[in-house]
């Protein structure tokens, strides 16, 4: 009798795992989004360089740190350069943070970091003759960025991984180092 349950128990266990693989190939299939499916287009376009970021988003000229400026929270590098309508973006890291700086046309916002979220700290750093408004969750390290000059507006945002996304910060030296070279 023990090992008739068994059995039965092993059979309805089997049947179980078998209904959660997912279902045949022919379902799989058909479960997957049509090529031509419509969806919200991707308004960002992929440059090789920010003077390309600058001329597509249409903001004269764009300029952020070299690559392999040394801050004191790591090196910054850069991975990525794109644009979309009156705004240029270069995305990298600075050490293994992802740093993220964007400028766009003053009309269009004054925050075009993109970034609407909550943070316990707020202050204001004067860096490079511009008072910067600046946010994160721990007092005097810098998430997020934002300041005006002339016609634009520019913001820095800066995530680290894992555990420490949201409490990683820059210290006011790398704030001012970051915005005395973006243009």
């Amino acid at each position: 009798m023990k090992k008739l349950i068994l059995i039965v128990l092993a059979a309805a266990l089997l049947l179980s795992l078998t209904a959660c693989g997912g279902g045949s190939a022919k379902q799989q299939e058909a479960e997957k989004p049509a090529e031509n499916s419509a969806g919200m287009a991707n308004p960002w376009s992929d440059v090789e360089t920010p003077e390309a970021a600058a001329e597509g988003a249409g903001v004269g000229y764009f300029q952020v740190p070299e690559g392999g400026t040394e801050l004191t929270g790591g090196r910054v590098d850069w991975a990525v350069f794109r644009c979309m309508n009156h705004l240029a973006e270069a995305i990298g890291y600075v050490g293994a943070a992802e740093l993220r700086v964007r400028k766009g046309l003053k009309q269009e916002s004054e925050d075009v970091s993109g970034d609407y979220g909550e943070y316990a700290f707020e202050w204001t750093q004067e860096a490079d003759g511009w008072p910067v408004k600046c946010f994160g969750n721990e007092e005097g390290k810098m998430m997020k960025a934002i300041w005006l000059s002339d016609n634009f507006s520019y913001s820095i945002t800066v995530r680290g991984q894992g555990d420490i996304q949201d409490v990683y910060g820059l210290g006011a030296e790398d704030v001012v180092a970051l915005v005395t070279a973006i243009q």
